[in-house]
This record gives C-alpha cells, sequence and structure tokens, in this order.
C-alpha cells in the first residue's frame, strides 16, 4: 500500500513537472505581416497607419509624445491642452486620478504598460496608475522624448543630468533610474560628457541604452559602455556639432541595432543604423540637406524603422517607413515622434 502511494505521489510530482515547462503561446501572438497595423503619431496627435491613412486624432492634445501598442490597443502620452495629466488609449483621453500637491505645469514624456498598471513620466514623478514616485535626486535632470521603458513591472527611466559632486564641471552625465532609484552610468576613463536619448528594457533586469559619449555614439548593454564606430571619424569637432548619437535601440535575434544619426565632414546629419556596432547609411534618394532615425522597434523577426529626411532650401521633409531595409510608406511633410506596431 505504501509502495503505491509513493508510486502515485511520484507520478503527480512528474506531472506537474511537465505541466511547469510547457511554453503557453504569447498573449500577443506575433502576427503575419499582411496582418500588421503600424501606427505612426505626429507630434500633435494625429495617428497614421501603414498606408498613410489618418487613423485619429487625439483630442485636446497640445504636444505627443510617445505610442505605445498592448494587443489590439495602442496608448500615446504628451500634454493635454487643459493642463490634465493622463494618457490617450484609441484616440480617447483617459485621465490619471492624481492628487498634485504642486501647482505647475505638467508635461508628460513617456509612457510605458504591464498588465493593467499604466507609466507616466512627468519628471520630477513617475505616475503608476493612481499614485506619484518621486524620481531621486532629480535636479538638473533632463529625460529625451522617450524616456521610460517598463519590463515585467519594472521601471526604467532614462536622460542626463550634472554630477552630485560639488566639485563638478559641470558637464552632462549619462543617468539611469531603475524602480526611481539614480545612477550615473560608467564613461570611458577621461571622457567629461555622456548623454542617454534611449532605452529597450526586456526579461524584468535587462537593459541596453543608446546616447553618446563626449561627442561619439555609444550604447550601453547592462549598463556596461561601448562606443561606436562612426564613417567619418575625427578628433576635433566643428562648432557644437557631435560626431554621432543614438536616439533609439532595439534588440531582433540576439542583435542590437541602435539607431540614430552621424555628421559628415560637412557637418550634414545622415540617418544611421548600427547592426551590432556596423554602421550604415539610410538615405531615400530624395534630395535632403540632413536627416535622422526617430524610432526603431523588432517584431518578431522583422526590424522596423522611420527615418526624416528634411531640405533646408525648400523647408519640405520626407519620413520613412522602413522593414528590413526597405521603405514601405513615405509621408510628406510631417513631424512625428514616433510609431508602434499592432
Amino acid at each position: 500500500m505504501k509502495q503505491r502511494f509513493l508510486y502515485q505521489l511520484f507520478m503527480m510530482c512528474a506531472l506537474v513537472s511537465l505541466s511547469s515547462c510547457e511554453h503557453h503561446e504569447p498573449v500577443n501572438p506575433i502576427k503575419p505581416v499582411d496582418e500588421r497595423t503600424v501606427l505612426v503619431l505626429t507630434y500633435n496627435g494625429e495617428v497614421f497607419d501603414q498606408y498613410g491613412d489618418l487613423v485619429s486624432k487625439l483630442p485636446n492634445c497640445l504636444y505627443a509624445a510617445e505610442i505605445i501598442s498592448d494587443g489590439e490597443d495602442f496608448f500615446a502620452s504628451g500634454t493635454h491642452a487643459k493642463g490634465r495629466v493622463g494618457y490617450w488609449k484609441n484616440g480617447k483621453w483617459n485621465t490619471l486620478h492624481v492628487d498634485f500637491i504642486d501647482d505647475v505645469d505638467h508635461w508628460v514624456y513617456g509612457i510605458g504598460k504591464w498588465d493593467y498598471y499604466f507609466y507616466l513620466l512627468d519628471v520630477p514623478n513617475v505616475l503608476k496608475n493612481s499614485g506619484i514616485f518621486p524620481l531621486e535626486n532629480f535636479h538638473d535632470f533632463v529625460p529625451p522624448r522617450h524616456a521610460l521603458a517598463v519590463s515585467e513591472g519594472k521601471c526604467y527611466v532614462i536622460g542626463y543630468g550634472f554630477s552630485d559632486d560639488e566639485n563638478a564641471d559641470g558637464h552632462y552625465l549619462p543617468v539611469l533610474y531603475t524602480n526611481y532609484k539614480k545612477e550615473f552610468l560608467p564613461m570611458p576613463k577621461g571622457a567629461v560628457t555622456g548623454e542617454c536619448h534611449a532605452i529597450y528594457a526586456y526579461d524584468r533586469d535587462h537593459t541596453i541604452i543608446g546616447g553618446f559619449i563626449d561627442a561619439k555614439p555609444a550604447v550601453w548593454v547592462e549598463k556596461e559602455y561601448e562606443i561606436y564606430p562612426v564613417s567619418y571619424p575625427r578628433e576635433t569637432l566643428d562648432g557644437l556639432n557631435i560626431v554621432g548619437s543614438v536616439e533609439s535601440v532595439t534588440k531582433c535575434n540576439g542583435h542590437i541595432y541602435a539607431a540614430g544619426f552621424e555628421h559628415d565632414y560637412n557637418n550634414k546629419s545622415i540617418a544611421t543604423l548600427w547592426t551590432d556596432g556596423v554602421p550604415a547609411h539610410y538615405l531615400s534618394g530624395w534630395e535632403c540637406t540632413s536627416s535622422h532615425v526617430i524610432e526603431i522597434h523588432s517584431y518578431g523577426d522583422d526590424v522596423y524603422m522611420l527615418t526624416f529626411e528634411y531640405n533646408n532650401d525648400t523647408d519640405e521633409s520626407r519620413s520613412h517607413l522602413w522593414m528590413n531595409g526597405k521603405i514601405i510608406m513615405t509621408y510628406e511633410n510631417l513631424s512625428i515622434s514616433g510609431f508602434t506596431i499592432l
């Protein structure tokens, strides 16, 4: 009898073990290419699809900062014309019921979502549903437009700010907040300036951060820096231009994609994508005087990217949506903040 009981117990443990090893279908399965929708957000709150059709116009939008998606829903952050704090879901406004003790203008930057929690960056705070979480030691902190990322409930905020050292020389340094706790990211010995402009967070505890160090494009992988090569190397700079910068990052099939721009020897900015540190230029052939990458995302095995090209002589612009190195849509004379994929 005892042996039979032990046998049954063993079988039950084996079944539990097998069931725990099952790989269930993800909540948001990867769609085939022809079933996907790419949504492109402009600064004034217009949302277009990959065919150039207007999908939504965000009501009372003074400034739109970022757009993300979850399942069949899209969410946009920005500044409400009436000073309210919240986000737009599928084009409709949703107010966060947060009680502020101050009386200042609220300017929302990034947005993140995990489960039923929404995260909004409203410096010096991160707003999480109805909670207010102040960033530690936020004096002189400057965030980029897409400064917030959330992975499995862990919140990251990036940007740049002055050193906490009273004897610091006033140069900006790269800043990372992890669950609202501040740290300065490392730089090479002798480097004096660094900024964080992009972040990709995954599997809760892993980050890839982009920006520049001493005017050269840089990426921090798990907080370890690497300065990327450029096509126009130089030791000295003319004016205030930087050699190059990483403005958006993602990861796909083990490869790191860092996108932004670099300046040529005539100080013309050129849209650049570094794949595992190797630079390549992305130009449409349209005559422009400057270009840069707005944002990059991976979806399944595919990499999508938005570039912006501007002609200073005619004051006209083109924004190009790329998929795996090929242009799939061009938007004329739109000021685009970013995009997402449903």
